[in-house]
């Protein structure tokens, strides 16, 4: 939201290196945060029935490949699923952010225009005065 601005409005000062605003949604990051929780979750699942089979099984040995096949085809189905999401959710952030960022960009442009306004104005005080000053003059004369 673009606020009002006046007179005694700050100067929008940008912090870092830049003068510029930069998106600052990672989608690298989010895809291994994503791959992350697919494995973790797979896991889970792996360890889970690990411990399922071992009833059924003879030995943990046994019941060890079937927590790893379990895990596999956990893998399998959730890592696709957890990608897609983070990519639609990262691009979503993205659009986001470059919202804000083009309302910031329109901020700073808008109150450096008023300052530079502000700035003309002190110049020409003396001048828009006299001016002023003959054509009240003109008017009652």
């Amino acid at each position: 939201m673009i606020q009002p601005v006046n007179a005694l409005t700050p100067k929008v000062m940008f912090r870092g290196d830049t003068a510029v605003y930069e998106n600052p949604v990672n989608r690298k990051m989010e895809r291994k945060l994503a791959l992350m929780n697919a494995g973790g979750l797979s896991v889970v699942a792996g360890a889970l029935t690990t411990v399922i089979a071992r009833s059924y099984t003879s030995s943990w040995r046994h019941a060890g490949s079937f927590g790893l096949l379990a895990t596999g085809v956990a893998m399998m189905f959730l890592g696709p699923r957890f990608l897609y999401k983070s990519g639609i959710n990262s691009y979503a952030k993205e659009q986001e952010m470059d919202v804000f960022t083009r309302e910031k960009e329109v901020q700073k442009k808008l109150l450096s225009d008023v300052n530079d306004a502000i700035d003309a104005h002190k110049n020409n005080f003396q001048d828009k005065l006299e001016s002023y000053s003959k054509t009240i003059a003109k008017k009652s004369a």
